[in-house]
């Protein structure tokens, strides 16, 4: 019985190899990354994958095509700042017009992001 699943294994290796350069390319390419690729078995907290960075890049994109752009430098950075900012307090769980009229107000009542993601990074550190 063990034999047969060693020739199996052996067999489904072999049949991997496609005879398209392109291809093979790919295959050897995913074996050399096994062990991160499979990193997900030893730490299943891991997510399969990365949705919320394309969902988090996905709104200023939409957002940067209906408006077509910006019209300088200053104002590209003045817009990925506050995309981020958006971005950051819908993950804390912060009002994002709430806090962003804290900040222009003076006011500063609001506990700020950094301290925020510093505090929840500590709760939910994981080691790989």
């Amino acid at each position: 019985m063990r034999r047969r699943r060693k020739d199996w294994k052996l067999n489904l290796t072999s049949c991997f190899q496609q005879g398209y350069e392109e291809l093979d390319k790919r295959i050897a390419l995913t074996k050399e990354k096994k062990e991160e690729l499979l990193l997900v078995l030893r730490f299943p907290e891991i997510p399969l994958h990365n949705n919320p960075a394309e969902l988090a890049l996905r709104e200023p994109v939409v957002k940067r095509k209906i408006s077509n752009g910006t019209r300088s430098e200053d104002g590209k950075a003045a817009w990925e700042n506050l995309m981020s900012v958006q971005d950051t307090c819908r993950k804390q769980g912060v009002g994002f017009f709430d806090y962003i009229k804290d900040i222009f107000s003076g006011k500063r009542a609001m506990t700020r992001l950094a301290h925020l993601i510093s505090q929840n990074a500590s709760l939910k550190s994981t080691f790989y």
